[in-house]
C-alpha cells in the first residue's frame, strides 16, 4: 500500500446532529464528515507514523463523523464512562472501549490493549483511552504499537 505523505485540503461544511447518543445522554455533536478513503489515509498514515504496515481495517460508512476535540473533552458520555469501575476479566479495557465504540468513538485493538480513536477537524486521528478519557497522538509502550484491528464508527 502506497502512502501519501500529506493530505490534501478539504472543505468540511459543519453538520448538525441528533440530540440523544446511545448512552441516553445528550449525542456529542459532530462537526461534520470525512470520506471512508480520508479516513483509510488518516489510519495508514498513524500506522506508518507508529511503524505498524499491518493490520485489518474496517471503515464501514461513506461518511465518517469528525469531532471537534473540546467537544469530545467535554463530553459527559465519556465522564459517565470513565466512573465505571474496573474488574479484571470481567469490565477491563475492551468492555470500556466497546461502551466508547458504542457511543461516538472508532475501536482499536492492539497486541496488548483495546483503545478508542477519534478524527478531529483538522483531520488529526486522537486515541482516547478508555479506562481514564486520556487524548493521545500516539501509543504509550504498555498500550502497544502493532495493531491488529481498527473499526470505523
Amino acid at each position: 500500500m502506497r502512502i501519501r505523505n500529506a493530505f490534501f485540503e478539504l472543505n468540511i461544511p459543519p453538520l448538525k446532529a441528533p440530540t440523544m447518543g446511545n448512552s441516553g445522554l445528550p449525542a456529542l455533536i459532530p462537526y461534520s464528515t470525512i470520506t471512508q478513503e480520508d479516513v483509510l489515509l488518516i489510519l495508514t498514515q498513524k500506522m506508518y507514523e507508529l511503524g505498524d504496515n499491518q493490520s485489518d481495517i474496517h471503515i464501514p460508512d461513506d461518511a465518517n463523523k469528525i469531532y471537534r476535540k473540546e467537544d469530545v473533552m467535554a463530553y459527559r458520555g465519556l465522564k459517565e464512562i470513565l466512573s465505571i469501575k474496573y474488574v479484571k476479566e470481567e469490565h477491563d479495557c475492551d468492555d470500556f472501549a466497546a461502551k466508547l465504540f458504542g457511543d461516538f468513538a472508532g475501536l482499536v485493538w492492539t497486541t496488548l490493549h483495546s483503545l478508542n480513536y477519534f478524527i478531529a477537524e483538522d483531520k488529526t486521528l486522537y486515541f482516547i483511552e478508555p479506562q481514564t478519557g486520556i487524548l493521545s497522538r500516539s501509543l504509550e509502550g504498555w498500550q502497544g504499537n502493532d495493531f491488529r484491528l481498527w473499526v470505523g464508527r
